[in-house]
C-alpha cells in the first residue's frame, strides 16, 4: 500500500477555510501522515526542525505532498526553511522512485495565470523550481493540483475537488477510467449516506470522459478536413 506524506506550511491552518476542508476530507485516512510545518517549528526551542525526524518521515513515505498557498508565486517562508535544513542529496531513492506532488492555492483567478493573462507565467512553469528538486533527489514529479479562488466554489464544485483531491494523494493522476475505478472501490468502505453522493459523482465522471471524447473527435474531424 502506497504511504503518503502531506507536508503543509500555512501560517493560520486552522483559520484557512481551503486547508481545514482538505484536512477534513483526509481524516481517517491510515495511509496518509500531516506534518504542519509551523506546528512543528513552534515547538522546537532552537526555531529549526529536526533534520533526524523530518528525514525519517521522508523515508517511510512513497508520495510527498507539498501543501501551501501561493504567496507571490511562492511557497511560504517556513516550507523554504524546511527544505533548506532537511532536504539533501543523501535522500535520493535507489529502485523504485518516491513521487513529488503539490497541492497550491491560489487567491487569483485562473485566468490570471493563462496566456496573455496578467501574470505572465502560467501556474505550472512558475511551479517549476519544484520539478528541478524533484529530478535532482531522483523523485517522480507529479503535475501539480491546483485549487484556485476555493472561497467561491459551489457545493457542487467542492464535492469534485473532495473527489479530484483524494484521487491525487492517492494516484497522482488524472484519467477518467483509472478515477472511475478508484472512486468505485472506495465505495465499498462508504456508509450508505454517502453511497448516493459517491454514485453522483461517478455519473459525473462519465459525462465528463464521454464530452472529452466527442470533443476529440470533432477536432479529429477538422483536421481531416484540412
Amino acid at each position: 500500500m502506497t504511504k503518503t506524506l502531506i507536508i503543509i506550511s500555512h501560517p493560520d491552518v486552522t483559520q484557512s477555510s481551503s486547508q481545514q476542508f482538505l484536512l477534513a476530507s483526509i481524516k481517517g485516512e491510515e495511509l496518509i501522515q500531516i506534518r504542519h510545518l509551523e506546528s512543528i517549528l513552534a515547538e522546537q526551542e532552537n526555531n529549526h526542525f529536526d533534520k533526524r525526524i523530518e528525514r525519517a518521515c521522508l523515508q517511510e513515505a512513497d508520495r510527498i505532498i507539498f501543501q501551501f498557498p501561493f504567496y507571490w508565486y511562492q511557497c511560504p517562508s517556513v516550507m523554504k526553511q524546511w527544505m533548506d535544513e532537511v532536504l539533501t542529496l543523501n535522500l535520493s531513492q535507489k529502485g523504485k522512485k518516491k513521487e513529488l506532488g503539490i497541492v497550491v492555492t491560489v487567491g487569483a483567478k485562473k485566468d490570471r495565470y493563462a496566456a496573455g493573462g496578467s501574470v505572465g507565467f502560467g501556474i505550472e512553469e512558475l511551479l517549476r523550481p519544484y520539478q528541478a528538486l524533484a529530478n535532482q533527489l531522483g523523485w517522480n514529479y507529479q503535475t501539480p493540483f491546483v485549487i484556485y479562488q476555493f472561497q467561491y466554489l459551489t457545493e457542487t464544485q467542492k464535492q469534485q475537488l473532495l473527489v479530484d483531491y483524494l484521487y491525487y494523494l492517492e494516484n497522482g493522476s488524472h484519467y477518467f477510467s483509472e478515477k472511475e475505478q478508484w472512486l468505485l472501490e472506495r465505495l465499498v468502505n462508504y456508509e450508505k449516506t454517502h453511497t448516493q453522493q459517491a454514485r453522483e459523482w461517478i455519473v459525473e465522471l462519465k459525462q465528463e470522459r464521454e464530452e472529452l471524447v466527442m470533443m476529440l473527435s470533432e477536432m479529429g474531424n477538422e483536421a481531416d478536413g484540412f
